[in-house]
């Protein structure tokens, strides 16, 4: 009788350990499934905006490294009364980084100007997000750093801005130049949410000639979630 109890009870707790850990397992992949954005990117993947995007006018791709997305080339171009993309560029281009995709002016996290010099990367503050910056490289940028806000919540060209994302080389080359090692920062309703790396504003990343370039604008950005 002793034997048959132990035995039983043996089972039983067998039984509520493998239950227990079903129940942990799912609880460890519900904590580490991750978030379904407008278009996903898995690590190592490069993705064509042109085919997978949700909005119908852009162009570009997006690369995943580990935590650390790629956006290469982006651009978008003006919608035609048959409703189709045409081939002559938006003057302001729209993105979500969390979406890892370009996105329509209302709901924008960001946009960024792309009419001559004008470089200006602008978060939307109606959906409560702000925009700031820190001279550290990007790769060892934290949450635990002191940024620096910004004014409109917008960086643009130096030296038409004080403070921008950009410089404007002047002659003879007439080129526009990332600052470096300088991060942008969006913070969602009071809380830092992206680090930004802007790269480039040319084609590849490549001006096509030294003196006044004209393959503008193919934004080259590097971006990463605070998590």
């Amino acid at each position: 009788m002793n034997k048959l109890f132990t035995t039983a009870a043996l089972l039983c707790a067998l039984s509520l350990g493998f239950t227990s850990c079903s129940k942990d397992d799912d609880k460890v992949e519900q904590v580490e499934q991750e978030y379904q954005a407008k278009v996903m990117v898995k690590d190592g993947e490069t993705v064509d905006l042109k085919k997978v995007s949700k909005t119908i006018n852009t162009q570009g791709t997006i690369k995943r490294t580990g935590k650390i997305y790629s956006l290469r080339n982006f651009r978008q171009f003006t919608i035609g009364e048959d409703g189709k993309a045409s081939t002559k560029q938006e003057t302001i281009f729209y993105f979500d980084f969390k979406e890892n995709d370009a996105i329509a002016k209302e709901n924008m996290m960001v946009s960024i100007n792309a009419t001559r010099s004008n470089v200006d990367f602008k978060t939307n503050q109606g959906k409560g997000y702000t925009l700031s910056y820190i001279d550290k490289a990007f790769d060892e940028v934290v949450v635990a750093d002191k940024f620096i806000a910004t004014e409109g919540n917008v960086l643009g060209l130096q030296p038409i801005v004080k403070i921008g994302w950009a410089d404007y080389t002047g002659g003879p080359n007439h080129q526009v130049a990332a600052v470096k090692n300088r991060t942008l920062i969006i913070a969602k309703d009071g809380k830092p949410f992206f680090k930004i790396r802007m790269n480039s504003i040319y084609e590849n990343e490549k001006p096509e000639r030294d003196i006044a370039p004209e393959n503008m604008h193919f934004y080259s950005i590097d971006y990463q979630e605070f998590k």
